[in-house]
């Protein structure tokens, strides 16, 4: 029998994969906007000081952090107020926003002043206080971001403030999706699988086509997935990967190129196989939609992006019975009044002992809100770790 990878070993895989494989594409420069969910190709270095001067980080007043109680208001200054001064013994009421006065070191927030008389009173404070000083978010010369970097929303607001006008990215993934099986070839079975794979991808922030399906033959499968793989950045396929009769694409990876591992040691999602073929790297999942998905979220996934899923500790809803130890078993799960309960349960798909054949064959079980992963029995009203689909 051949040997299972395990996931720990599996998702290793994947990093070195990554780490060869995942930037080899071109750059190109886009417009900030456009530059969101994408990574970074260059440095990115600052040619100024950020802020210019020091600002008030409160409303309140301009103060100098030497002088004593009662100091004598002079009037006002707001955001975008040529910057004014005062003197010794002075203060000035000030706009968050606002340039701090020259002859100010700090601001005395309004909620701990006293106004009597245009005199000022409050509580004491120190040197600097409550101001945004000069030159406190970057200076030029400061690396802002690093190549590779991916940009978030907050980041092109940065990359905004620095007078960037086109970021430097890489171009997107582009994906080619092939799906095998006389049934889904003689439409006899809808392709679902191939849908799961476009959304998983848009949801990445990559590129992917259709590249059609194939019926079980060796000769044609091999032909559609060589040509695939000169075509794209990475190939995916769905079926033909467990240990039939006309499962030929595990093979067909071994003979035309590296297969890095066949069979992961999850359920739903064993099957899976990862390859190199033409310096492409291939993702062949399992025919069954929610084993495609599984294959996807708990190993596939970690090539395109390290951010991990958030996780909530919930009280599960049932006993969990699992027919071998040996597995990471993925058990879907919905969430109501803080507690998790199995879609495949609230389904029928099982009784008692998590059946993951039958869970692996139903798009619908793994609509939920998150999943558990366990290699061991779960007992009713055990808390157990719920990672989030949102």
């Amino acid at each position: 029998m051949k040997t299972i990878t395990t996931l720990k070993e599996a998702l290793e895989k994947i990093k070195e994969l990554k780490t060869t494989y995942y930037f080899k594409r071109e750059s190109e420069h886009v417009s900030i906007p456009d530059s969101v969910g994408r990574e970074l190709s260059e440095d990115i270095v600052a040619d100024y000081m950020s802020p210019g001067f020091d600002i008030a980080a409160m409303d309140g007043f301009a103060v100098h952090s030497e002088d004593v109680y009662p100091m004598k208001i002079k009037g006002s200054v707001y955001a975008g107020d040529q910057r004014a001064q005062i003197q010794r013994g002075e203060a000035m009421a000030i706009a968050t926003g606002a340039m701090l006065p020259q002859g100010a070191d700090a601001v005395l927030k309004i909620e701990d002043t006293d106004v009597r008389n245009d005199l000022l009173y409050g509580k004491s404070f120190k040197k600097w206080e409550n101001v945004f000083r000069k030159g406190s978010d970057y200076h030029a010369g400061d690396r802002i971001f690093e190549k590779y970097h991916r940009i978030m929303p907050q980041g092109a607001a940065l990359l905004y403030s620095l007078g960037v006008e086109k970021v430097p990215v890489y171009k997107k993934i582009r994906a080619g999706i092939i799906s095998t099986g006389t049934e889904i070839y003689n439409g006899m079975i809808k392709n679902t699988s191939s849908v799961l794979i476009q959304g998983f991808m848009k949801e990445m922030g990559c590129e992917s086509s259709f590249e059609g399906a194939v019926p079980d033959d060796y000769n044609k499968t091999k032909k559609m997935l060589l040509e695939a793989c000169e075509k794209y950045d990475v190939v995916f396929t769905t079926g033909g990967v467990s240990v039939g009769e006309r499962d030929f694409v595990a093979d067909i990876i071994a003979q035309s190129g590296e297969l890095v591992f066949h069979r992961v040691a999850i359920r739903p999602g064993k099957p899976l196989a990862v390859g190199i073929v033409n310096d492409t790297p291939i993702f062949a999942l399992p025919g069954k939609p929610t084993g495609a998905f599984t294959a996807i979220e708990m190993v596939v996934r970690s090539y395109f992006t390290e951010t991990p899923r958030a996780m909530r500790v919930l009280l599960i809803n049932e006993d969990v019975i699992l027919p071998e130890k040996s597995f990471a078993y993925i058990f879907f799960v919905k969430i109501a009044r803080n507690k998790a309960s199995s879609m495949g349960r609230e389904m029928k798909l099982y009784d008692g002992e998590y059946n993951t054949a039958i869970i692996s064959a139903s798009p619908r079980s793994a609509v939920v809100e998150g999943y558990v992963v366990t290699n061991r029995d779960i007992e009713k009203g055990e808390q157990v770790n719920v990672c989030l689909f949102s």
